[in-house]
């Protein structure tokens, strides 16, 4: 069974329909007095060329480019104002900043990370621990005799 659509002039009997079938349209030619449609025309493209040759097109595309990049990062900057007073998306990001940094510097105390960087970096900017990697092969007829 397929839906059927109810017909517009039973669903609104006191409004009449403002087209019918005695309803003359319009001449083509009454319309066309006042408006016209126009493509490009000739001079569009030799003007379009002309703009391109001496640079302007581009001065102008680049300049629209500009216009367009400073608008967008105007209007984010706004959003951005806008979220922060209304979220305080700054305050909370400080304050998980800090606890961060707090928890940070309680893990460098308890397994003492600073002291250990620090001669660490010592030893290896005077050239300190020379390590020497030897590479032992063990063959199996050794390791069973």
């Amino acid at each position: 069974m397929g839906f059927i659509l109810p017909c517009p002039v039973s669903m609104w009997p006191s409004t009449s329909p403002r087209f019918t079938i005695t309803t003359p349209y319009p001449h083509p030619r009454a319309a066309s007095s006042f408006l016209q449609v126009k493509a490009f025309q000739r001079g569009d493209f030799d003007r379009l060329a002309d703009n391109v040759k001496s640079g302007k097109a581009w001065r102008d595309a680049w300049r629209s480019a500009n216009d367009g990049f400073e608008q967008f990062v105007f209007e984010a900057k706004k959003t951005a104002e806008r979220i922060d007073r209304q979220y305080a998306v700054s305050r909370r990001f400080s304050s998980a900043a800090s606890s961060a940094a707090d928890r940070a510097r309680e893990i460098d105390r308890e397994f003492g990370i600073t002291p250990r960087v620090r001669t660490v970096s010592a030893d290896f900017s005077r050239n300190f621990p020379k390590v020497i990697i030897l590479h032992f092969t063990i063959s199996i007829e050794e390791a069973t005799s």
